[in-house]
């Protein structure tokens, strides 16, 4: 990976200066916390009760992108104009946003939700076919999850009235034990961006197309009243043609004689209908690929149209590997290790790149003071010293590995899924910080990973119930707190926030998230009852993953020929890096290939292909100056998009109305 040596104006002394933190003031902090707690229980809510579309499943953070417009667009100007002193300063909205992009990803597909369906379920539905009273509840430790069968019925369906409320008592140890270790989980995460901050930001220089959407919002935010985006006609084009087909779905579900206004096709089959191609039109997606490089907007859906073409031919040529692919994985078992392998391959050379770095890192924190010699080793301009994020680091990493090797997971096995864990964790942030893509996932999940690595003999019984207890939080993959952290970490640069008062903000993002999500998911489902409300899928793939694991155990013939494809993944990967860093006419991004066949991108590829064409188009025909120009009318779409669909969680709650799901994101 190229690296740059040249610094700008920011890059030196002026911003050692900034390091006061100034922008991370009290009442941008306050309203950071009070915002973040509103995500936490505004979420849960929309999905659980109202069945709508979720406000934090993606890596845009789609809620905390909606609260940031109203802020910046409407709040913050009226106290402009009633007293101006009242105003938040741009670094301070930053520090809003960071606070509510932190929490996003935690209250439903992040961790919570999924958690307590997941920690209930063998509870719930045990029954004498399925035996999970004799082959699963021994191997849940009491202090993970309550064992009374009457805390799991009332979480599903109920409790009656005078019953007493929430069963505290029997929730309090288990929430002690996940409570401390999902702390420490994004502490880890928040740590290892601190640490790669240096490396990514001022070295590499990496794009973070998705810290560039606020930044675009608040450009000249401290100067005018209204932010001259509001104020810009081409701004509201673009608004208003995604906000009207958002009115147009809504209104259809409240009267049917409105027309139905369809933006996909599923029905696309090819490869003798064994491979189906979404065809999906999503504004927020063309519009944040718009801020994407053309060569990696371009990569993401042709390595996904690749991906898909890869798995046809190998249905059509009979070819298969011994077991089946897992659920929330690429479109076949090959697929799925061959990304998992290219995303070995993209954190092994990230790591290489930048080990001068890391070693300079590790020497600090045997240090009383964080600076090193040479102004790489510098940490003077970060939230935290280098010796104290080292320490943070190896400590909750200590901590996590403990902590599962206490659930039943053994030692060796811990280790694989960390490092699997850790590695999609680190791949992923590592995209959207250099490709912006704001809705994907990986291709590949830590648990089938380490499985498939080590055998199911290896991992042992109790060590299959805990790796289906962490689908919980690394599952999905659609939201990242170290995504959110590495994005948080870039929009400090050239303000006063490198600061420990900004990490401390973070943090408390966190626990708030956590506190907030866990009461209004508890208390959603002992009032309305789990099975009344909306059912998530996590839970179910969780357990269904111990019950095929114990019935069909995974051997060698078994490992060996995805440990190939991981191979070949890798082998792609490398060779990508090697033929972008060597050749300036190769037309192929590597970023690509890790995700282009991750189930997210199925729906996403095509308005990712829109909006490439459409910023080859406009840079083709009026070159930078035309793509400077039509850059409101992108940040409109993204706007309409997400403020139609707010607009209609808001009547629906007012309404009481269920369903009428007005999609943000990908499905």
């Amino acid at each position: 990976m190229t690296i740059s040596k040249s610094r700008s104006p920011q890059d030196s002394g002026p911003r050692r200066a900034a390091s006061s933190g100034a922008d991370v003031s009290l009442r941008a902090v306050g309203l950071g916390a009070l915002l973040s707690v509103a995500i936490n229980v505004a979420c849960p809510y929309s999905v659980l009760v109202l069945h709508n579309a979720g406000l934090t499943s993606d890596y845009l953070a789609a809620g905390a992108m909606m609260l940031f417009l109203v802020l910046v667009g409407l709040v913050n100007p009226l106290l402009k104009i009633i007293h101006r002193p009242l105003a938040l300063r741009s670094g301070e909205l930053i520090v809003v946003y960071v606070m509510m992009i932190i929490a996003s990803a935690i209250p439903t597909w992040g961790l919570v939700t999924n958690l307590f369906h997941i920690l209930t379920r063998p509870f719930y539905y045990a029954t004498p076919e399925n035996n999970w009273v004799e082959l699963v509840q021994p191997l849940i430790p009491s202090w993970l999850a309550p064992h009374d069968p009457a805390v799991a019925r009332g979480f599903y369906e109920g409790l009656p009235q005078g019953s007493g409320g929430i069963p505290w008592g029997a929730w309090v140890v288990p929430l002690a034990a996940w409570g401390s270790f999902m702390f420490a989980v994004y502490l880890w995460m928040i740590a290892t961006m601190v640490i790669l901050r240096k490396p990514w930001v001022d070295r590499e220089r990496l794009v973070f197309p998705l810290a560039q959407l606020p930044l675009e919002v608040l450009r000249g935010t401290d100067e005018h009243i209204v932010p001259p985006l509001f104020r810009n006609a081409l701004f509201w084009v673009g608004f208003a043609l995604p906000f009207a087909l958002q009115m147009l779905r809504g209104l259809h579900h409240y009267y049917f004689f409105i027309p139905e206004v369809q933006t996909y096709y599923d029905k696309l089959y090819l490869f003798r209908d064994s491979v189906r191609f979404i065809v999906f039109v999503n504004f927020a997606i063309i519009g944040v690929s718009y801020f994407l490089g053309l060569q990696v907007s371009f990569s993401i859906w042709f390595f996904h149209l690749l991906g898909r073409c890869q798995t046809g031919v190998f249905n059509l040529i009979g070819y298969e590997i011994k077991g089946h692919n897992e659920s929330l994985t690429a479109s076949s078992t090959a697929l799925s290790h061959q990304g998992m392998g290219a995303m070995l391959a993209l954190v092994a050379m990230m790591l290489w790149t930048c080990r001068d770095h890391l070693r300079r890192v590790a020497r600090a924190a045997w240090k009383r003071s964080g600076a090193d010699d040479g102004a790489d080793g510098d940490d003077g301009e970060e939230i935290l010293s280098y010796r104290t994020a080292a320490w943070l680091w190896l400590g909750c990493a200590v901590f996590v590995f403990v902590w599962l090797v206490a659930t039943g997971l053994p030692p060796l096995s811990t280790a694989v899924f960390l490092i699997g864990a850790f590695v999609i964790f680190l791949a992923i942030a590592r995209v959207i910080a250099q490709g912006g893509v704001g809705f994907t996932s990986s291709t590949m999940l830590p648990q089938p990973f380490t499985v498939y690595t080590l055998g199911s003999e290896a991992v042992g019984w109790k060590g299959l119930a805990s790796l289906s207890m962490s689908y919980s939080w690394a599952a999905e993959m659609r939201t990242t707190v170290m995504a959110s952290a590495a994005n948080a970490v870039k929009l400090t640069d050239g303000r006063r926030l490198r600061h420990a008062r900004f990490f401390w903000a973070m943090a408390l993002a966190v626990l708030l998230g956590m506190a907030a999500a866990t009461w209004t998911t508890l208390h959603l489902n002992y009032t309305h009852g789990g099975i009344n409300l909306r059912q998530f899928g996590v839970p179910s793939i969780a357990w269904r993953f111990l019950e095929d694991k114990l019935r069909n155990p995974i051997g060698w013939e078994h490992i060996e020929p995805r440990l190939v494809f991981v191979a070949v993944g890798a082998a792609m990967m490398a060779g990508l890096i090697w033929l972008q860093h060597h050749f300036l006419w190769w037309p192929l991004h590597y970023i690509g290939l890790p995700i282009g066949d991750s189930w997210v991108m199925g729906w996403a590829w095509f308005s990712v292909f829109l909006g490439w064409m459409a910023k080859g188009i406009i840079f083709r025909f009026t070159g930078s100056n035309g793509y400077k120009t039509a850059k409101p009318m992108f940040l409109g779409f993204v706007a309409g998009q997400l403020m139609g669909g707010a607009v209609w969680m808001v009547v629906d709650a007012v309404l009481g109305e269920v369903g009428n799901i007005v999609y943000i994101g990908v499905r």
